[in-house]
């Protein structure tokens, strides 16, 4: 029967796994069926994790090798400590932010208050006073003040350049990012508070979040074909989205040097303005075009169906592949593309027809309608009283169907500007990110620092998020924001104490438990650790 021998020589103890049997003369004897090497080699966790995984083979279970009395003293998460560290340490966010601790003179640690807030933000967004009460969820997170969090998010705000500039250059060292495509796409983030104050970032404007008469701030950002974020901007809640434009082409130029790029983004950024600042710095674009807002003569021709005689079909998730009929025609210095879908038609007119059934429904109570009349189709007839605009309606039926981009560029495909403008859908994801999965909207602070410390730490807090399944979904299946938080919470141990010994056991693995750690670069926990010896 086979079994493990130490063998102690004066170079070493010997790991041997021996092998008993009888020689040809019937004597008891044996034979080396391996040799593990030098014990000295092994440090005592791997040997331990060796004994317990021969254990497991046995059909032993770990909790057995506990005989005696047990006692639960905490069950702590340990998952998103592991992966998100790791990803803070790619980032070199860890050496940034002593630095930035070390040149301001911080009598805390800006690493641990940052990295709780992180993990909060990452796990289950809350407020930083429920960050601090829940900061000992997680296993050997050292302790930080509840001052500490508010002054963290200070500092954020003060060098919220230089974070951003440190997580672009890494990602295109570890990605080898390719910039000649940057997404570029606004949106707002509300607050709780009707209370402007002038001069400060919080005040009302067009919300996209749809919270009418609450303040907002205008949130810009820039990602590359990746998701990868380049940078991002704040501007003031009452700023037409348009205007952000020139802010971010300056930024590419002065800020991170990119010299040949193109520009994507959607019509709300399509002004004389903002096409001849782009062409000025050298730069091309892709940008939605408000095919209403065109000289009569262009519409006419990019309203005659009669003129579509391309198509370009491409696949949607878990759909049929979409055909799309498009067009092309020269005015002055650019290209307009002017695509035609019959699904897009159906739901243009679906769309129509709600808010023209909302507009019958608001009629009865105008005072609701303030300053969107026009949106459900009503003009005024007189004070306060408001019809149905028929010939508004009939207007707006010639426009189902049709999409129009514009273009500068004159290398690539058709198809492939079109491939680009449909890739926006990736910023738009990005928002959603931002808004739902990290929680950065409603916000509860109500002073520009905060508030600028606010989003920088969402923004990092995506940019760890994105970079972590970019490394875990580079091979199948493909885990999803909510699957890694589900596969992350379940990453927990319990410290137990067996008679006078304190032990972590690690939970049973999850179904995507080794994918993550494997894509991230880190190692599983051994399933039974003693306490001072357990290392993330």
């Amino acid at each position: 029967m086979p079994f493990l021998r130490a063998e102690k020589k004066s170079s070493g103890t010997y790991l041997r796994i021996l092998e008993s049997y009888r020689n040809a003369e019937g004597k008891s004897t044996h034979r080396v069926l391996y040799s593990l090497g030098k014990l000295e080699d092994y440090t005592p966790e791997q040997l331990q994790r060796i004994g317990i995984k021969l254990f497991e083979l046995g059909g032993g279970e770990v909790k057995t090798l506990l005989n005696g009395d047990l006692e639960e003293l905490g069950r702590y998460n340990y998952g998103y400590q592991q992966i998100f560290g790791k990803a803070m340490r790619h980032y070199g966010l860890i050496d940034t932010l002593r630095r930035i601790g070390k040149k301001s003179k911080l009598q805390f640690d800006l690493n641990n208050a940052i990295f709780l807030m992180l993990l909060e933000r990452l796990q289950d967004p809350g407020s930083k006073l429920r960050n601090y009460l829940n900061q000992g969820e997680y296993i050997n997170l050292p302790e930080v003040a509840l001052h500490h969090l508010y002054r963290a998010l200070d500092k954020l705000a003060d060098n919220n350049l230089l974070i951003q500039h440190q997580i672009y250059q890494t990602g295109r060292d570890l990605f080898n990012q390719k910039l000649d495509i940057v997404f570029y796409d606004v949106t707002t983030f509300y607050f709780e508070s009707e209370v402007e104050k002038e001069g400060e970032l919080r005040l009302m404007g067009f919300g996209k979040d749809g919270k009418i008469g609450n303040t907002q701030i205008l949130f810009c950002m820039m990602i590359d074909r990746d998701k990868n974020p380049i940078g991002y901007r704040i501007f003031k809640g009452d700023t037409y989205e348009g205007h952000t434009f020139a802010k971010a082409l300056e930024d590419l130029k002065n800020h991170y040097q990119i010299d040949k790029v193109i520009m994507v983004a959607d019509r709300g950024m399509m002004s004389k303005n903002n096409i001849a600042i782009t062409t000025e710095k050298g730069y091309e674009f892709i940008l939605g075009e408000r095919l209403k807002n065109l000289p009569k003569d262009v519409q006419s021709n990019l309203l005659d169906l009669d003129r579509y005689r391309h198509e370009w079909i491409y696949n949607e998730d878990a759909e049929e592949p979409v055909v799309i009929k498009y067009t092309t025609l020269e005015v002055g210095n650019k290209t307009i593309i002017s695509t035609y879908s019959a699904k897009r038609a159906k739901k243009d007119k679906l769309d129509r027809e709600e808010r023209v059934e909302t507009a019958k429904k608001l009629i009865a109570n105008p005072s609701l309608l303030k300053k969107k009349s026009a949106r459900y189709f009503l003009e005024s007839t007189a004070k306060q009283t408001y019809c149905l605009d028929e010939e508004k309606i009939k207007r707006a039926e010639k426009y189902d169907g049709f999409l129009a981009i514009s273009t500068n560029n004159t290398t690539l495909q058709t198809t492939e500007v079109l491939d680009q403008y449909k890739q926006l859908y990736k910023i738009e994801h990005s928002f959603r990110s931002f808004k739902s999965h990290l929680e950065t909207r409603p916000m509860f602070h109500w002073t520009d620092k905060r508030i600028e410390g606010h989003i920088c730490l969402c923004y990092i807090a995506f940019a760890l998020q994105n970079f972590v399944l970019q490394n875990v979904n580079k091979t199948a299946p493909v885990i999803t924001e909510n699957m890694l938080r589900r596969t992350l919470d379940k990453m927990q141990v319990s410290l137990l104490k067996h008679n006078n010994q304190k032990v972590y056991i690690r939970s049973a693995p999850s179904e995507y438990e080794a994918k993550l750690q494997k894509g991230m670069g880190v190692k599983a926990l051994l399933p039974l650790i003693a306490e001072d010896k357990i290392s993330l």
